[in-house]
């Protein structure tokens, strides 16, 4: 059995914060959560103001 978690990741001013997307998810790897996929939507001309990534872990 495993457990979900869906993380959303904001464009802001100056872009993506990439750095704290990577402590983040390195954070919940420690935990035990997989990234198992991403949400990218799009608008307006392809587009995108945010980043959904997808994680799974063993349900304790």
């Amino acid at each position: 059995m495993f457990e979900h978690k869906v993380l959303k990741f904001t464009y802001g001013w100056k872009g993506f914060d990439y750095v704290a997307m990577e402590r983040e998810l390195s954070e919940l790897g420690a935990q035990g959560w997989e990234a198992v996929g991403t949400i990218v939507p799009s608008v307006g001309a392809g587009q995108s103001i945010e980043i959904g990534v997808i994680l799974k872990r063993t349900r304790s």
